[in-house]
């Protein structure tokens, strides 16, 4: 079954298990909670609405709604319907974490859930994300914004392997000094057309990857192909600055990361690397990393003792920027379709890392024995249940895997069918010298 189908399953029912309706006549609950960003950061200024009661977030990321009428179905999102800055990423009720799978949006940013006649629900945590989107402005021919004016407006979508394209177009408003703002919902090449009496702007092709926006897209007007002006455009991760609700200690500022951009000649060096197992130095902390190959997590950490390695800990966003660039550029290459990408290159694209619980179950820790202070799992630590297929009978023991393509960390059981296609490891050394002996 597909993950998407999956979860929209898993929170529908969630929703109705947790909140049981009865069929008394409809009484007046309430709903209240807060709004946070995956930072854990409060977010200020969000309409939530179990229509047709509307609350906004305060500056500590709070909301609160009483007289909700009750019914079977309720849709909790976020207004204005469409054009809402924010997208929910996941809801937590009564401890229950329900999470939206990534690149599956339900229709107009909605969340299903059912609240019981005259129930006090409360302490909701709402995670939202910026949505990614391209905002631009349509200037005249002479250089002047095209100020309120309706356009023809199309945007075209490419996938990044190439292998899915989609397209839509229609009439779109100008605001006062000519900008326009189109929401997108997944990574791909997008190329923006706008036409207006007679004369047209077309982008160049816009390479998005998640979690980016595009903003100050220029679109000037002309009826010459050849004199057109050249788009000029930012792209750039998403990023809010943070707003704390006092009296909650400080947090440490969000490091943004550059976005991953493909290059070929950095492609090539990274599968040299990968079939040289190479070392490759990281500046900032001098450590050396390589790519080993093994048949099983037990033998790349025998091949990284008798290196003097470790199997990788991952510190902080920066150290795991620079492994994607150096290690993963090649999985930018492929151009499979998403299902054979699933099925035939997950084990080339994943790497072991030394995240384990085998010192106590639930307990996650680095091999090297540095504390955890970064992570970046793919559905907060999802585990692979599979315990028919342990081979040695330690079912309870966890590692944890890189995934190339996605960047996300993944929790495998030992002995479980997707641990057995992890095919790599990532190492990394101190006090390394080189030309030294192994």
């Amino acid at each position: 079954m597909h993950r998407s189908y999956f979860a929209l399953i898993l929170v529908s029912v969630g929703s109705v298990a947790l909140f049981l309706v009865t069929s008394l006549p409809s009484v007046a609950a309430s709903f209240s909670g807060r709004v946070i960003d995956e930072a854990g950061v409060p977010v200020s200024g969000v309409t939530m609405a179990l229509l047709p009661q509307l609350s906004e977030t305060d500056e500590t990321g709070a909301f609160s709604m009483t007289d909700v009428a009750s019914s079977s179905v309720r849709n909790l999102m976020l207004l204005p319907v469409h054009r809402a800055e924010y997208e929910i990423r996941a809801v937590e009720i009564e401890g229950v974490t329900f999470y939206c799978e990534q690149y599956h949006h339900w229709s107009d940013n909605r969340f299903p859930i059912a609240i019981e006649p005259g129930a006090d629900v409360k302490d909701i945590e709402i995670t939202v994300r910026l949505r990614m989107r391209i905002r631009g402005c349509v200037l005249s021919a002479d250089g002047t914004p095209l100020r309120n004016a309706e356009v023809q407006f199309e945007i075209n979508q490419r996938s990044a392997n190439g292998r899915r394209t989609r397209s839509s177009s229609g009439p779109r408003n100008l605001d006062a000094d000519g900008y326009f703002v189109q929401y997108v919902e997944e990574p791909a090449f997008y190329t923006v057309t706008v036409a207006y009496q007679g004369q047209f702007a077309e982008s160049k092709k816009i390479l998005l990857e998640e979690g980016q926006r595009l903003d100050g897209l220029v679109l000037t007007l002309s009826d010459d192909p050849s004199k057109q002006t050249p788009s000029k455009a930012v792209v750039k991760p998403v990023f809010r600055p943070a707003v704390l609700a006092a009296p909650k200690p400080p947090v440490k500022p969000k490091v943004v990361i550059p976005p991953r951009v493909y290059d070929p000649q950095s492609a090539e060096a990274s599968r040299k690397r990968e079939r040289e197992e190479m070392w490759a130095i990281n500046p900032d902390n001098r450590h050396a990393y390589k790519v080993i190959h093994c048949k099983t997590r037990e033998a790349a950490e025998a091949k990284a003792r008798a290196q003097g390695a470790y199997l990788v800990a991952i510190n902080d966003a920066a150290e795991q920027h620079w492994l994607l660039e150096v290690f993963g550029q090649k999985s930018l290459l492929n151009d499979e379709t998403e299902q054979e990408w699933n099925l035939k290159a997950f084990s080339r694209e994943s790497h072991w890392i030394g995240l384990t619980d085998k010192t106590k179950e639930g307990n996650l820790d680095w091999d090297n024995g540095e504390p955890v202070t970064y992570s970046n799992w793919e559905s907060p630590q999802k585990i692979v249940e599979d315990t028919a297929h342990s081979q040695n009978g330690d079912v309870n023991q966890h590692y944890t895997v890189l995934i190339g393509r996605t960047g996300k960390w993944q929790m495998v059981r030992q002995g479980s069918p997707v641990a057995d296609l992890i095919e790599k490891a990532i190492l990394e050394k101190e006090n390394f010298i080189a030309g030294a002996s192994e």
